[in-house]
């Protein structure tokens, strides 16, 4: 199966060059403030207020639980030796200190990573407080949504050394891909195993095409964890012998003040070559996106 990728306004080999497209452009945080006097000792505390133009994130990845010095790492090692850890792993160990409410301090002080494909990308903080219990269950899953606004580059001695951006996150919502693909309605007539075996490959296909979840990719990432339907329409062009050729993602061709993106899926026969197109089309104007025309043929060259 050829490889899926985003373009932004690209056009198909052999084709004329295509017309620019304007990436839509989101409203602009003024400010981005996290209040110091909600926790006293946590990393939130530390993200001085920045202006960030675009400033909103949605973004699938895997959070990883670390410790952003040496001085918090010796003292989660004796609330290990203390709670009994024999037998478990470093990180289950580490999980079950965290897990424990004595351990409430240990939770705010240490340094929650977002891994995008493996790669370091984000340094997760919470915009309130009391979310901290999310990064725990996060650091505990396999995968992790996070939504939320984009804020600067985090100083080296914030978390051992590492340097990308701070994720100031509104919400985490934790899954597997097992469970994802388990929870997808199976369309009319078709073979449940079936389905949910091509279901998994286009999860597979899709999700490294998302990145670190700004802009126009923001649209892309909120389809595929939200929206039943772009498994089916993909899975009924597989049942067709085609495959996935391309996901390109295009501002829509309308005037809007919610920012609204075309998400298209264009797929090829395996045999002769033929392509078709759908599109869903996604508002971006705010924090949470959401559907504004659902997958239908796409016409526009």
């Amino acid at each position: 199966m050829n490889e899926a990728q985003i373009t932004e306004g690209s056009a198909a080999p052999g084709s004329e060059a295509p017309t620019p497209i304007v990436t839509p452009t989101e409203p602009s945080a003024s400010q981005i403030v996290v209040p110091a006097q909600a926790c006293s000792t946590c990393n939130a505390a530390r993200v001085p207020t920045l202006p960030v133009p675009n400033p909103w994130v949605y973004v699938i990845g895997d959070v990883d639980a670390r410790y952003p010095n040496l001085a918090v790492e010796k003292e989660a090692r004796g609330a290990m030796a203390r709670a009994k850890t024999s037998g478990l792993s470093n990180d289950a160990a580490l999980q079950k200190v965290l897990d424990a409410p004595e351990n409430g301090y240990l939770v705010r002080e240490m340094c929650y990573v977002l891994l995008v494909q493996e790669v370091e990308t984000y340094i997760l903080v919470p915009r309130h407080s009391q979310d901290y219990p999310m990064l725990v269950e996060a650091a505990r899953t396999e995968l992790s949504t996070v939504i939320g606004t984009l804020g600067p580059i985090a100083n080296p001695d914030v978390c051992n050394g590492l340097t990308v951006p701070y994720l100031i996150f509104d919400v985490i919502f934790n899954f597997t891909k097992a469970a994802l693909i388990a929870d997808l309605p199976t369309p009319k007539g078709a073979d449940a195993a079936k389905f949910r075996s091509a279901a998994t490959d286009i999860f597979n296909q899709i999700v490294p095409l998302i990145g670190n979840g700004t802009g126009m990719e923001r649209a892309l990432a909120f389809e595929l964890v939200k929206d039943p339907m772009l498994y089916q329409v993909i899975a009924s062009a597989f049942d067709q012998d085609a495959q996935l050729a391309s996901v390109e993602l295009k501002a829509a061709p309308v005037n809007s003040t919610q920012n609204h993106v075309d998400v298209i899926l264009r797929t090829q026969n395996r045999g002769n070559g033929a392509q078709s197109s759908v599109y869903a089309r996604v508002a971006l104007g705010a924090k949470l996106p959401y559907v504004v025309t659902t997958w239908q043929p796409h016409l526009a060259p």
